[in-house]
């Protein structure tokens, strides 16, 4: 199963439009872009962006010898792969400015204008521009930057999330984002740390796993999280469950959901 936009952006990017992919950390973005690769059919390239990227990680660079060392860019960009830059946000925006001719279908390279392969395709990701407060190390995108993508807003999509992981974990995630949003914590739970949830549920390696990957970040977040955990028991207790028949977080979520 692939996210809801998939067809969406298989279409633009067939298209031969670049596209940025915005959405929240642990979306598929990444994902994503090696699944337009291969049912494109041509090879996937990609690099991580930091402010630490130099032009020469993208373009290449001329050695003390004379001779041009081509980047793993040029090559995607002369044979036709897909090429991602993945989280331009944490670019450096003066780096980002060397792609500003590949609208045009070139791009100079140390050596020379090189003109696209007919095949090559651009995809970037970004975290969401309106928060980069939960993200270290962001920067918002100019506009000349923007301008030269198709964005695509990335929501997480909660079919895929169940495809990938159960019902079971799908509800004790659902009722972590809740107590999360009821706190005003900024503290998200990723389509990620679902499916670490779901491998430390079916493995049996955490009896309670959302308490591990969540809400152990935060000792404030934890007392509450066990106080929650308290009050549901007590609230089955009365409903004639036996403590003994909620000693796994499993079961006791399970009757938080009939509950409902």
């Amino acid at each position: 199963m692939k996210h809801s936009k998939y067809d969406y952006i298989l279409k633009t990017v067939k298209a031969g439009i670049n596209v940025l992919l915005e959405g929240e950390a642990g979306t598929g973005k990444t994902t994503i872009a090696k699944q337009l690769a291969a049912d494109l059919k041509i090879p996937f390239s990609s690099l991580s962006m930091t402010k630490q990227t130099s032009m020469n990680a993208i373009i290449g660079f001329i050695s003390i010898n004379g001779k041009y060392i081509p980047s793993q860019f040029r090559k995607a960009f002369e044979e036709g792969h897909l090429f991602l830059l993945d989280e331009i946000d944490a670019a450096d925006p003066n780096v980002l400015l060397i792609l500003n001719t590949i609208e045009n279908g070139y791009i100079a390279f140390p050596d020379g204008i090189v003109e696209a392969h007919k095949d090559f395709r651009l995809v970037a990701t970004s975290n969401p521009q309106g928060a980069h407060q939960m993200y270290t190390g962001r920067s918002k995108l100019d506009f000349s930057t923007l301008d030269r993508y198709f964005t695509v807003e990335l929501p997480r999509d909660p079919k895929l999330e169940l495809n990938l992981t159960s019902q079971k974990v799908v509800d004790v995630v659902e009722f972590g984002r809740q107590l999360l949003k009821d706190q005003g914590s900024s503290i998200q739970i990723t389509m990620r740390d679902a499916m670490r949830i779901h491998e430390l549920t079916v493995n049996e390696i955490d009896e309670d796993p959302i308490q591990s990957v969540v809400f152990a970040k935060d000792s404030t977040l934890l007392k509450i999280y066990h106080q929650k955990v308290e009050q549901f028991k007590a609230e089955a207790a009365e409903a004639k469950k036996t403590q003994h028949d909620t000693d796994t977080i499993e079961e006791l979520w399970q009757k938080i959901q009939e509950g409902k």
